[in-house]
Order: structure tokens, then sequence, then C-alpha cells
């Protein structure tokens, strides 16, 4: 999990973001539930935000057949880490991993966008996908909600995995779709 730091008022930006929140995967079954629930398959091209260790871009190619997949995440290390998971999982070709903040990545081409980060930036990372994200794609979002957009549905997930890094056995996943022209 990846959050941005903000500059307060008159301050001067960081030449790059500051990462304000540890990295915590999600565990396997987490995984699978989020890929399920958005109904990954070979017409999709996933994007992953704040993706650690590549282990969601990584299934949705490898396991939920997903025509390419993208991971973003500031964290130079979690980046390298990735590609090398990638390579060893085989699907190096069809699978990309960028430093890069989240803000400044196009989402245009995602079908599928997973997201695993903190409440305090949801409702800029919502109003970004409702402007970049084409009708029809999907979202699901790990435990933490957008703030104004509703989701099409709800599930709860358990992992002991979990448990050690956050205290927390339950997962909550939201499905959110971007609605088509009105």
């Amino acid at each position: 999990m990846i959050a941005l730091a903000s500059a307060g008022a008159g301050a001067q930006a960081p030449a790059t973001p500051e990462v304000v929140a540890p990295g915590v995967p999600s565990p396997g079954s987490v995984v699978d539930a989020m890929m399920e629930l958005a109904g990954v398959g070979p017409d999709d091209y996933v994007v992953d935000l704040g993706s650690g260790d590549g282990r969601i871009v990584i299934a949705a190619v490898a396991k939920y057949h997903a025509r390419g997949a993208l991971g973003v995440d500031i964290n130079p290390v979690a980046i390298a880490q990735a590609r090398e998971n990638a390579s060893k999982a085989g699907v190096a070709d069809r699978v990309q991993f960028h430093e890069r903040d989240l803000f400044a990545t196009d989402m245009r081409d995602a079908t599928v966008v997973t997201i695993y980060l903190l409440p305090s930036i949801m409702g800029k990372v919502e109003r970004k996908l409702r402007a970049e994200l084409g009708a029809g794609a999907r979202i699901v979002v790990h435990d933490f909600p957008f703030p104004d957009w509703r989701p099409e549905k709800t599930i709860l997930v358990e992992s002991l995995d979990k448990l050690g890094v956050t205290g927390f056995a339950l997962s909550q996943l939201y499905l959110y779709r971007v609605p088509g022209p009105r």
C-alpha cells in the first residue's frame, strides 16, 4: 500500500513523492478474489495502483489470462522486485512496472484497475478514474472504498495471512463499474 504526501500551501513539492504508508501485500486469496470479482479475462488490460511486488499484475496475466497488465508504484525497490517476480513467472513480456506517481499515469487503456491505498488518497483517486476510464471499466478496491462512488458489489474475504501484518483476518473488496453514456 503506497500513498503520496502532498505539500502544504506555498510549500515546494518534492522532486519525487514521499512514501507515507508501508507496503502491505495482498494475500493470494485476496488477489484471487479481486480478479474474480472484476471478472478478469483475455480481453482485459489490468492496472494495479501501488503495485508493490507485482503479485496482482502477475496473477492477472499468468492465472486470469489478461492480455496485459501494468503495475505502478513509487517505491523503486518494489518495482525492481516486481520485475524480477514477473521474469520468474514467465510473464515479463506481457506486463510492465513503472516507478511513477499514480496521478501521472494514463489510465485510458485500463479495463480493470485494482487499488489498495490509504483512505486519505481515495477521493483524489476516485476523481482521476472517473475522468479517465472508459464506460464499463471495473475497479476493485481493497479495504478502503471511494468516498462518493457507490460500489456495485461488496464482498468479504478471509485471509489469515493478513492477520499478522494488519491485525485483521478479513478484507473487504468493493467493485465499481464506470457507467456508460447517459
